[in-house]
């Protein structure tokens, strides 16, 4: 009888063994998952701010546009600006629309936000990756313009979807940086500058 009690024993000790494996086998598929899932969500949170932050650029760019109409033709250079681009870091000396350009560039350039590196150097971080931007010219402006433009900012996303079409102000602001397949992110305000009517 006491034999018969400790063989049993023994069984349903193993069984229950076995039973904790696969529920740590299940925890840890879901765990995987759940890691998976959060690395996905940092992602996509990334790609919404590197977003958000072009959009909030470009718009500057739109609202300087818009107020500064006594030099609007100055902004029709038809240059990118931003990320590798020539305008100095201290905008102090220029004035008109080349003052906003270059101040422009800097902000895409990340200025407004930077961090010191370990070698000492400082490095700015507060935009997009890789971020341009343009101004380009309509050519047959609106009736009654005085003025007519695309704002367009271009960056690097960090997953392939689909890139801006052909001839779109997305695809010809740039055009000659590759930013990788289905990489090139791209934002986009028509700014129109109305003639004024005398009253």
């Amino acid at each position: 009888m006491n034999n018969h009690k400790t063989r049993s024993t023994k069984h349903n000790g193993g069984f229950s063994l076995i039973e904790v494996l696969v529920s740590i086998l299940i925890l840890a598929i879901g765990l995987l998952g759940l890691a998976g899932l959060q690395a996905k969500s940092n992602e996509i949170e990334m790609e919404a701010y590197q977003r958000s932050v072009a959009l909030a650029l470009v718009q500057d760019m739109a609202s300087r546009i818009a107020a500064g109409r006594q030099y609007a033709n100055g902004f029709a250079t038809n240059k990118v600006y931003g990320t590798n681009d020539a305008e100095p870091a201290d905008c102090a000396a220029l004035t008109g629309a080349a003052r906003h350009l270059c101040e422009w560039s800097n902000s895409m350039k990340g200025a407004a936000e930077s961090r010191k590196e370990s070698d000492g150097n400082t490095r700015s971080i507060g935009a997009p990756i890789g971020m341009r931007g343009c101004v380009l010219t309509v050519a047959d402006p609106t009736p009654n313009a005085l003025a007519e433009y695309f704002v367009v900012g271009v960056w690097q996303g960090l997953t392939p979807t689909a890139s801006p079409a052909a001839n779109t102000p997305g695809a010809r602001c740039a055009p000659d940086v590759d930013f990788g397949a289905g990489q090139r992110r791209a934002v986009v305000i028509r700014v129109l500058i109305p003639k004024l009517a005398a009253s």
